[in-house]
């Protein structure tokens, strides 16, 4: 899948993701089409600020909690393996309060995707 996102269109999908209400759609837009192949390190870091922002948008409360499960449940298969990638890459590189609402992400989301996918993240070429 080619990915060619350009700085304008990051900016419209970053506000899309904020101005939605439903927190499972943002997670979703945002998941959208990865820029796995992009060699624009702009692009590819604006692209993980949209998801880390959607991610920590999630409080740790219980309801939030339930979101976060439902969220990833309606995740297809390539969505979850990408939510993994964004994880994975948040663990690297820690913000404020960013690691526990990360921790929680990787709980639900290893709930759904189990030991699969994170050995398909793992073993990717291709990071995000």
């Amino acid at each position: 899948m080619s990915w060619t996102m350009n700085s304008t269109a990051m900016i419209q999908r970053k506000s899309q993701t904020q101005m939605i209400p439903s927190k499972v759609e943002a997670l979703k837009l945002a998941l959208k089409d990865p820029p796995v192949q992009n060699k624009d390190k702009n692009v590819v870091e604006r692209n993980y600020a949209v998801v880390l922002d959607v991610l920590t948008g999630f409080s740790i409360g219980k309801k939030d909690k339930d979101s976060m499960q439902a969220g990833v449940e309606a995740l297809s298969t390539d969505e979850l393996d990408s939510l993994m990638k964004y994880i994975y890459r948040g663990f690297t590189r820690p913000t404020e309060n960013s690691c526990e609402k990360l921790l929680n992400w990787h709980e639900a989301a290893f709930a759904v995707g189990g030991l699969g996918s994170i050995i398909r993240v793992m073993s990717a070429r291709k990071s995000v």
